[in-house]
């Protein structure tokens, strides 16, 4: 399930890139709602619930994802340490 949401995520976020490229903006690499929506359901099945995903947010991990700084792996690993350490 997790992998199917993140094939998703970087779907949206290619698209959305493809859009900024075809109207010659600059773009700050943020997420759309929709992104962002994915990104809060594979923190969910993970077992994490909203301050889970809020810490996850601030930390940047998804964006250090999105911008290739970070694994697949590294990304989820992240998020099953927020859980269990119970970051919020």
């Amino acid at each position: 399930m997790v992998e199917k949401l993140l094939n998703s995520l970087e779907a949206k976020d290619h698209k959305f890139l493809d859009s900024i490229h075809a109207l010659n903006v600059e773009s700050d690499g943020l997420l759309t709602g929709e992104s962002e929506q994915v990104e809060r359901l594979i923190v969910y099945v993970l077992g994490g619930n909203d301050k889970h995903f809020e810490y996850i947010q601030d930390s940047g991990v998804f964006m250090d994802y999105a911008n290739k700084e970070t694994s697949r792996n590294e990304l989820i690993s992240t998020i099953r340490q927020a859980i269990e350490n119970n970051w919020k």
